[in-house]
């Protein structure tokens, strides 16, 4: 795998344990996810941003019918995470552009700041979220959010308008993807772990799981307790239920200001080019 790109190095854990405390949720058994909703909406608000930014490109022949899109891993990441949280990128996935030796999209840019802002803002933005999060979007990316993103860049290469690739395209498509990644992870609930998740969980007086939690986060049969396994399981289900939400919540009024926006950073893109050809 390719080294990635870390904006922000040095890790700062009073400010993730910031971002963790503002909306974050936790599951049944008290485990804190982080902000899951919000995690959700920043995915569909920046997918917007992107494919606005794209679509200023093709529309102004700076991203052309005839050039080759390869999905690759993200190259770059804002900032790290601590302990058993993780920076979850907001995209699915980046993109190699004709089969150029630097992967990522950042690469097509040549104006200096909107490369920057393409590697700080959208392919390289990530949230705060426990690893059970981040392995829903690794499941969700498999099933079928990289290939949408991919998809939905052709259609505006070929002239599509974003806000018609985002609304006809691609939210059915990630609609899709989280159905059919629910369905594969509960084939894979056994009949144990399926009891274990519908019994209610017993509180102590002060409101907390009268059992505690253990903290071995693995789904798989290598976590030999059943019942562990279980709680890990239902958190999974959890954010699962979430992402079936699409992109509910998503301000109209912060993605009208984010189509121009992104479209004038097109456009910047344009300029620095005819001035530095």
């Amino acid at each position: 795998m390719a080294r990635r790109e870390i904006l922000n190095p040095d890790i700062d854990p009073m400010a993730v344990i910031d971002e963790l405390a503002q909306g974050a949720v936790t599951d049944g058994r008290g485990l804190t996810l982080g902000d899951v909703a919000g995690h959700r909406r920043d995915r569909f608000f920046t997918l917007w941003r992107a494919l606005h930014l794209l679509g200023g490109l093709a529309k102004r022949g700076l991203l052309r019918p005839t050039d080759q899109l390869e999905v690759v891993g993200a190259r770059v990441q804002d900032n790290q995470a601590i302990g058993v949280f993780q920076a979850a990128h907001v995209l699915p996935c980046d993109f190699r552009l004709n089969g150029g030796e630097k992967a990522g999209l950042h690469a097509l840019f040549a104006s200096p700041i909107i490369a920057g802002n393409v590697k700080a803002h959208l392919f390289g933005r990530t949230n705060a979220v426990h690893r059970l999060v981040n392995y829903v979007d690794s499941r969700c990316e498999d099933h079928g959010w990289c290939d949408a993103f991919r998809i939905a860049i052709d259609r505006l290469v070929g002239g599509a308008p974003p806000e018609v690739v985002f609304r006809r395209d691609l939210v059915p498509a990630y609609a899709a993807a989280v159905a059919s990644a629910r369905e594969a992870f509960e084939r894979d609930i056994s009949k144990a772990e399926r009891g274990f998740i519908d019994t209610p969980v017993l509180l102590a007086p002060n409101g907390l799981p009268a059992r505690p939690r253990g903290q071995d986060f693995r789904i798989s049969d290598k976590l030999k307790d059943p019942r562990a396994r279980a709680a890990n399981k239902a958190a999974v289900l959890q954010v699962y239920a979430e992402y079936r939400l699409g992109p509910a919540g998503v301000s109209p009024a912060e993605m009208d200001a984010a189509a121009r926006e992104l479209d004038a950073w097109a456009e910047l893109e344009r300029q620095w080019r005819s001035k530095h050809a």
